[in-house]
């Protein structure tokens, strides 16, 4: 396993494509990821929003946007995503079966130079498994893999978490 989280920067280009074909598609990005989001923004005008630093909240809004018919993706901090929103997670979406998406960015101890409280190791992977969420992770696989993957990941109509 790369200590590099190497596809943070791809995993929303990797969506541009899906989201042409799939207007239902929408990406909720929690007040990070400015520069990788660029080219979703470009390609996908009004179909991008920063929520601010409010995981739960956006957790919530995305359960709603998929009761709607939408495909929301959130995209967060691992740990804020894992940790913070795991209630939110796992009642409003997990259990009720909505078709959210997940990327939790940075993880394997990316964002260390920040600090504890900006790393969880893999205890996010193990915490995803117990409330029922399916794990995506091109970590454990090899580089190739990881345009399959995202294929079954976002194709897929359950919830499911990626992990970048």
């Amino acid at each position: 396993m790369s200590e590099i989280s190497m596809y943070r920067r791809e995993i929303l280009n990797a969506l541009i494509p899906y989201a042409q074909q799939d207007p239902r598609i929408y990406v909720l990005v929690c007040d990070m990821g400015f520069g990788v989001a660029d080219r979703f923004s470009q390609s996908c005008p009004g179909r991008i929003f920063n929520m601010g630093i409010m995981e739960q909240g956006t957790v919530g809004i995305a359960a709603g946007m998929a009761l709607s018919g939408l495909k929301p993706v959130v995209y967060s901090i691992v740990n804020f995503l894992a940790f913070r929103s795991l209630e939110q997670i796992r009642n409003d979406v997990v259990l009720q079966k909505l078709g959210v998406k997940f990327i939790a960015t940075g993880v394997n101890n990316y964002f260390k130079f920040l600090g504890k409280s900006h790393c969880c190791g893999q205890d996010d992977k193990e915490i995803m498994k117990i409330i029922g969420m399916p794990v995506y992770d091109p970590y454990e696989g090899n580089e190739s893999d990881f345009p399959q993957l995202v294929s079954e990941w976002i194709q897929s109509e359950e919830p499911a978490y990626m992990r970048v």
